[in-house]
């Protein structure tokens, strides 16, 4: 737990739904003042109003460098300092093997799971660096970790919010800012939503494995709530996922055997007749 009984400001981004709310839940029972970022102004407003709290929601599209900079603008309008920024908005985008994707994909994913966390991070530091005590919480996820196929951008901006991690973890320290990325695998949220509908298969799949898992988003913001309270740089909520991390840093090439042995087998080819079409 913070080691002050003066409640926290805290921004979430992503915050309408899912493991965001489930962050600003978290907070609000103990005192803290929330506010929400989210580009679903509706389900933003909504969700601010069924917290019930001290929240503030603000309607913003992460991509779009004016409406973060008016973003920045108007939380200063209501607060001084703030204590924790969760950078959790993101997207899964497009499933599918490399061939198949776009460019437009990849700016897609990179923009709201990389240059986001980065753009609002540093619009926020005089604001961090007023607090007592301040954190930047950096969700990406065990894909940046452990990176599976037909994933290629989902998996790489994870890869690359964990290293933007490491790399303010340390310009950070200096001036008193703590920064925690949390790595989580599948929990049931609406991660999904950005999927391409003609990717009904790839989604449903996506799905049945949030539908599995072992946690909640509850429980899973609590896991990162208490990380960050303590000042732990990584967080990484589910026990299995935990150790295939473990067994990668030990040995790749066992980790891949295990991966490969539970991916889905590539449809097979039609063999090239030389027919004329």
């Amino acid at each position: 737990m913070p080691t002050s009984n003066t409640p926290d400001t805290v921004v979430i981004t992503g915050g309408a739904n899912g493991l965001g709310f489930a962050l600003a839940k978290a907070h609000v029972a103990r005192g803290d003042r929330v506010i929400l970022v989210d580009r679903d102004a509706e389900q933003g407003k909504a969700s601010a109003d069924a917290l019930a709290g001290n929240v503030h929601f603000f309607a913003c599209d992460l991509t779009q460098v004016a409406e973060c900079e008016t973003l920045a603008s108007h939380i200063r309008s209501v607060t001084a300092s703030v204590s924790r920024l969760y950078n959790n908005a993101g997207i899964a985008g497009s499933i599918g093997t490399l061939k198949h994707q776009t460019d437009a994909n990849w700016e897609a994913v990179f923009g709201i799971n990389v240059f986001a966390p980065a753009r609002l991070t540093r619009l926020l530091l005089p604001l961090l660096e007023a607090a007592p005590r301040a954190r930047v919480v950096n969700v990406a996820s065990m894909a940046g970790l452990l990176s599976a196929s037909h994933m290629s951008a989902y998996s790489a901006s994870k890869a690359a919010l964990v290293s933007l991690s490491e790399t303010l973890h340390k310009e950070l320290q200096p001036v008193d800012i703590g920064v925690t990325v949390a790595c989580p695998a599948f929990f049931k949220t609406r991660l999904t939503d950005s999927i391409p509908p003609q990717e009904s298969k790839a989604r449903a799949a996506v799905e049945k494995l949030m539908a599995n898992g072992k946690l909640s988003a509850d429980q899973v913001a609590q896991t990162i709530v208490d990380a960050a309270d303590r000042g732990q740089f990584m967080v990484l909520p589910h026990a299995r996922e935990r150790w295939l991390w473990y067994l990668k840093r030990f040995s790749y090439r066992v980790l891949h055997a295990v991966m490969m042995r539970q991916q889905p087998a590539p449809a097979k080819a039609r063999p090239d007749t030389g027919a004329s079409q």
